[in-house]
């Protein structure tokens, strides 16, 4: 038996879907009995493919989010499910963490009970949130508050929709749909190493500003240096104000602390001369201005050269990428010569396309997180 099998499956009808998952996830006639299923699919069928994976394999912790592509080692698709599963060498615990927008922390003892006991070297907590209005800086000081001392890394991103807009994102956890909720498995490597590396394809310009009017709930910022948002990012891009719309998905903000770059992806311009963004800006934070680096195909390399320097023959991953760096790949003509680069570099692979990630207690917009078990 393998210790990772790779299960994915492209329909909108779930019950066409399923089978397949279930014949890719057997062996020698039999369906494989993992301790950890990680899983991603349409918004759609996401409830009912939770139930049915809890189902199938009832000895495993089963943990799942709402993705706008579902995408592994076997292909690409906006609607359907991919599946990984692990049969050996990791230990599990999980929890969750409700009203994620509101107070996550009074579900912190989710935390706590299971931290208890669990083994921090090689080991890593990836969690899951329900796309909630601004709900992951408060959900990234809850676990720092509790894991901050542990030495533990944390990964994680935002559940996004996809076929059914009308259906919100959603979590799951051992068969149980949830939203405004926040799902996590602690995972321990019994084989080796864990190795997380964040990849983003942007580089700081020259022009840098300070946020000096700042509604943090709302991550609007209405002025950085004392004047409107707009056009002092405009006028960085030596633009007219009423063409930054079409500009800011390339340009995002970024934040550099010790040396390291936090994008933050811009949501929305206002009449009023302030920006919305997916992420915080805090007040009197200095950010700068990004642009993207060419050719995208040396980050990859560079980004593979890492993953593999760190752990040279992986046995399994999860690659987490924004939906906006997806649709960045889309307009510039190169998403399928990315797809065959992730297959190529990393092997069996499941991959979750949301709406912001998470590393280290920090938020991140336009980032893409690769997190891999010797």
């Amino acid at each position: 038996m393998k210790r990772c099998y790779i299960a994915h499956a492209e329909d909108k009808i779930g019950t066409k879907v399923y089978p397949q998952i279930e014949e890719q996830l057997s062996e020698n006639g039999s369906i494989v009995k993992p301790l950890l299923v990680i899983f991603t699919s349409d918004n759609a069928n996401f409830g009912w493919y939770s139930r049915m994976l809890s189902n199938s394999f009832p000895e495993a912790t089963v943990i799942g989010t709402t993705s706008n592509v579902i995408y592994s080692n076997k292909g690409t698709a906006r609607t359907g499910l991919t599946v990984l599963a692990v049969t050996m060498g990791v230990s599990v615990t999980s929890g969750l963490l409700f009203e994620a927008s509101r107070y996550p922390k009074r579900s912190a003892d989710s935390i706590r009970k299971a931290l208890n006991g669990f083994p921090a070297d090689n080991s890593v907590c990836l969690e899951f949130n329900a796309s909630a209005e601004n709900c992951e800086e408060l959900i990234m000081d809850t676990f720092r508050d509790i894991m901050q001392d542990t030495g533990m890394p944390l990964v994680g991103c935002s559940g996004s929709t996809a076929e059914n807009p009308d259906r919100p994102s959603a979590v799951s956890l051992n068969g149980i749909l949830y939203m405004d909720t926040c799902a996590f498995v602690l995972i321990h490597n019994e084989m080796g190493k864990i190795s997380i590396v964040k990849e983003n394809m942007f580089k700081p310009t020259k022009h840098f500003f300070i946020a000096t009017d700042v509604d943090c709930d709302a991550r609007k910022v209405y002025e950085f240096d004392h004047k409107g948002a707009t056009g002092v990012v405009a006028n960085a891009l030596a633009i007219p104000e009423d063409e930054l719309s079409a500009n800011t998905f390339f340009h995002p903000l970024g934040r550099i602390e010790d040396g390291d770059l936090s994008i933050v992806g811009v949501r929305e311009l206002f009449s009023d001369n302030s920006m919305s963004f997916f992420s915080r800006i805090y007040n009197e934070t200095r950010v700068e201005l990004l642009d993207p680096i060419e050719p995208v195909e040396d980050v990859w390399a560079d980004t593979s050269a890492k993953v593999h320097a760190n752990i040279p023959e992986p046995s399994f991953s999860v690659i987490i990428n924004c939906f906006s760096r997806m649709r960045y790949f889309v307009e510039q003509g190169k998403f399928a010569e990315y797809d065959r680069s992730l297959a190529e570099e990393y092997g069996d692979f499941i991959g979750l396309s949301g709406h912001g990630e998470q590393f280290m207690y920090k938020h991140l917009n336009q980032t893409m997180l690769i997190l891999t078990f010797e």
